[in-house]
């Protein structure tokens, strides 16, 4: 009885670390299937990947600490996090062409009518 007892926490600890560990993987690897998306759907070169990496990251931190602050209500945060997206498409759209813009814009109109429609 010892026995199983032992090997049922021993099991429970080894789920909670993998977890955690698959949770941590996960966002970490946000971006990068972020990007890899973009580079997709908006047929990317090389150096606009380069370049728009880092706005992917700063964009995703800042949305993180968003999500985590506890001052500020639902609206607030709402017109922050819209704030954030409209600050990534202006930063992106230096480095894209015309079409790439439209392309964006499209995805991130998709993106809040997926999160209204969610919502609502």
């Amino acid at each position: 009885m010892k026995i199983n007892k032992l090997v049922r926490q021993c099991a429970i600890v080894v789920i909670v670390f993998w977890s955690a560990s698959a949770i941590s993987l996960a966002q970490q690897a946000m971006p990068k299937l972020q990007m890899a998306e973009l580079t997709k759907k908006l047929q990317l070169t090389e150096q606009q990947q380069k370049q728009i990496a880092p706005l992917v990251a700063e964009r995703d931190k800042k949305a993180e600490a968003l999500e985590t602050d506890k001052s500020m209500g639902k609206l607030q945060k709402l017109k922050q996090a819209m704030q954030l997206q409209t600050d990534f498409r202006n930063g992106a759209a230096k480095y894209l062409n015309a079409d790439q813009v439209k392309k964006l814009d499209a995805l991130q109109a998709e993106r809040r009518a997926k999160l209204t429609k969610g919502k609502a």
